[in-house]
């Protein structure tokens, strides 16, 4: 499932969410045609896997590997968390709170103009003020120039975040995705830059839009990014790898969704012959190869990855049904291991997740039956519930873990953020 609308309009959507699913499919939608004219890098084959598939206890089965303990429970076994709120924001749309990159200091988007849909700038929020990474747009903005600073990640050194243009029409937006890929350097003093776009890399505006949430990851060298490119006269999804030296154009990891960069690489998702995303594969940029790390396998061919993640030597992945009421299982490790050592199992149809050096945390998005907020730490102890969001279920961890941005909604007032420590 992928976000249909802007940043700004999914707020506006949790104010009344109640009772519904905001969050849009759009797999059963036509997606664009390629542009005759455009052309796709070089791609690499995914990786492979020839194991033999072992016992589960959980409803797939990983290849080659036995999984014999019971997945936890998560509503029944989460306790409250005991957080020390630091600082709030939000609250009347005019900030947007996105990841805390410490206690004091949170990246996301903030407008002197609210109810300008198109009036957000990428910035840096704390208790006194936002700090923009990107000019405010003019007050009369041209759809078509205005990109709307959305998801992203940050490392010590790096904030790297998605920006997008507004489609006015929803049925389009839930479509197309012309995005922008841009980095800020922390340390150093420099400016905020565009290390790649949808338009360089397909030649339109009309880029299909994927059936995932997918936000844009850094090793320190390198962003890693997924989206639509043209190969030939179709569509395929492809991880892509930008130098942040916007030093070339992007070398294409393979076909696949779902990338969090680790160490000299990235793990991704490789689709099967059905298209479904069942092997966890990871690239080594310097011997621009990748290998497989797990595949999965269901009995009802309805399992398939739905979320990926990385801090660190901590993996984290995401495992949902096409079944309604199967929920998603989360599964966590350590590099190195040949699979997870820990499942915990959530009841809403997809998790939006946050890793951090010292747990993962994850909400349901804007499934608005499904509103809880939970953090663990990698080893699978200290499971907690952060609190519920409706219609905006997405807490996020700063990268040492130890700061978290638990959004508060009730399906009817503007969304606002706390800044607390664990």
């Amino acid at each position: 499932m992928t976000r249909v609308f802007s940043r700004r309009r999914l707020l506006t959507a949790a104010c009344a969410s109640t009772g519904m699913l905001i969050v849009g499919c759009s797999r059963n939608q036509t997606p664009p045609h390629p542009p005759e004219s455009a052309a796709s890098p070089d791609a690499s084959g995914g990786a492979s896997t020839t194991a033999t598939e072992a016992a589960s206890t959980l409803p797939f089965s990983l290849t080659g590997v036995s999984v014999t303990s019971a997945p936890t429970q998560v509503e029944q076994a989460a306790s409250p968390a005991e957080l020390s709120p630091l600082w709030t924001l939000g609250g009347d749309f005019a900030e947007i709170g996105v990841l805390p990159l410490s206690s004091e200091e949170v990246f996301g988007s903030a407008s002197a103009n609210p109810n300008a849909l198109m009036s957000y700038a990428a910035a840096v929020l704390t208790a006194d003020g936002p700090e923009r990474l990107t000019p405010a747009p003019p007050a009369v903005v041209d759809p078509a120039e205005y990109f709307e600073p959305q998801d992203g990640t940050a490392t010590e050194e790096w904030i790297v975040w998605k920006a997008a243009t507004v489609d006015l029409d929803s049925e389009t937006a839930a479509v197309t995705d012309n995005w922008q890929l841009w980095a800020y350097p922390r340390t150093g003093g420099g400016a905020a830059a565009v290390v790649g776009s949808a338009q360089e890399l397909n030649g339109t505006a009309q880029t299909p839009a994927g059936p995932l949430e997918v936000v844009p990851t850094t090793d320190g060298g390198n962003v890693y990014w997924a989206s639509a490119v043209t190969v030939g006269d179709q569509w395929e999804r492809q991880v892509l790898c930008y130098p942040l030296d916007r030093g070339g154009g992007p070398t294409v990891v393979g076909p696949g969704d779902l990338p969090a960069a680790v160490d000299g690489g990235v793990l991704y998702a490789v689709p099967n012959a059905e298209g479904m995303l069942t092997t966890v594969a990871h690239w080594d940029q310097s011997a621009d190869s990748s290998d497989t790390v797990l595949s999965i396998t269901s009995a009802d061919a309805s399992w398939q990855l739905t979320g990926l993640w990385a801090s660190g030597s901590h993996r984290a992945v995401a495992v949902s049904s096409t079944a309604e009421g199967a929920g998603t299982y989360i599964g966590l490790w350590e590099a190195g291991q040949s699979a997870p050592d820990t499942w915990l199992h959530a009841p809403s149809t997809i998790v939006i997740g946050s890793a951090g050096a010292a747990r993962f945390a994850w909400g349901s998005g804007s499934d608005g039956e499904q509103i809880g907020m939970y953090a663990v730490a990698w080893d699978g102890t200290n499971l907690v519930r952060l609190g519920d969001a409706t219609g905006y279920s997405r807490p996020a961890l700063s990268p040492d873990g130890t700061t978290v941005l638990v959004p508060s909604s009730d399906g009817m007032n503007a969304v606002s953020w706390t800044v607390a420590s664990f």
